[in-house]
């Protein structure tokens, strides 16, 4: 099974991002090419195949 993930920029919304090296943390570093803004994509799955943040608003739900 194939998973394709589009990063975003979070400024711009452009998908025309670059990786750019890793952070000390071990997190994938991207620049985006139409505003020069470097950012941290949120792409990291968790063990479900789910992004976090989805994985967060899921335990929301069930806490309630």
């Amino acid at each position: 099974m194939k998973i394709q993930i589009t990063l975003t920029c979070p400024q711009c919304k452009s998908i025309n991002v670059v990786k750019n090296g890793k952070k000390k943390a071990k997190k994938q570093n991207y620049l985006c090419n139409d505003c020069s803004r470097p950012f941290i994509g949120d792409h990291a799955l968790s063990y479900k195949g789910a992004h976090s943040n989805t994985i967060t608003l899921m335990m929301r739900m069930w806490v309630r």
